[in-house]
């Protein structure tokens, strides 16, 4: 991935994303070393998004597109 400022948000409704054409499966790593499974949204301004609690992650890699 390109450098890109990555954060973790949570979802207000997150049954939304599930078929939303912006949304990707991701794996996550988190700043302090953890792996999560989530949402990757390539929209970059939802409003479906609760920005107050972001959190930094470190990387990503999109489990749903060919590498």
């Amino acid at each position: 991935m390109a450098r890109r400022q990555l954060k973790v948000v949570k979802l207000l409704e997150p049954e939304m994303c599930l078929e939303c054409r912006f949304a990707h499966t991701a794996d996550v790593e988190l700043e302090d070393g953890t792996s999560q499974q989530m949402i990757y949204c390539k929209r970059l301004d939802c409003d479906n998004w609760d920005v107050v609690s972001a959190e930094s992650a470190k990387s990503i890699h999109l489990r749903d597109e060919a590498a």
